[in-house]
């Protein structure tokens, strides 16, 4: 099975037990419906760290444990590219570097480099 078919197939393990009730109801609706990768990913993670596990939060299975490190990858690609999309549109919209850099939490020069440095970190991604 190839990567892509087997983080699709984790997403959809994932989605019955961690999806909201959209989700659920999508489920139910066409028989199977993957998380999207950073709600998979921070589904699981948060039931992990909570060791009471309150009524709503179920109990991750070791099963859902590898499914949520399966779309890491995925999750980390997306969350890499939506950062770049906002901070190009924010450039666009005519926000300074210091506005950027403020809204960040880092410093200005950090700020200028950090599209090119996502740029590379998402082609450093791909090539895995």
């Amino acid at each position: 099975m190839s990567r892509i078919r087997e983080v699709e197939e984790a997403r959809k393990r994932l989605a019955p037990k961690y999806g909201d009730e959209a989700v659920k109801g999508l489920v139910k609706q066409f028989g199977s419906f993957g998380l999207p990768v950073v709600e998979a990913v921070t589904s699981v993670a948060e039931a992990v760290r909570k060791p009471d596990n309150e009524d709503y939060m179920p109990t991750p299975t070791p099963e859902d444990v590898d499914d949520a490190l399966l779309t890491i990858r995925g999750a980390r690609v997306r969350l890499l590219r939506d950062e770049l999309a906002l901070i190009e549109a924010a450039r666009a919209n005519g926000r300074s570097w210091e506005r950027i850099a403020e809204l960040l939490c880092v410093r200005v020069s950090v700020a200028k480099a950090r599209p090119a440095n996502l740029r590379r970190a998402i082609e450093d991604l791909n090539r895995i």
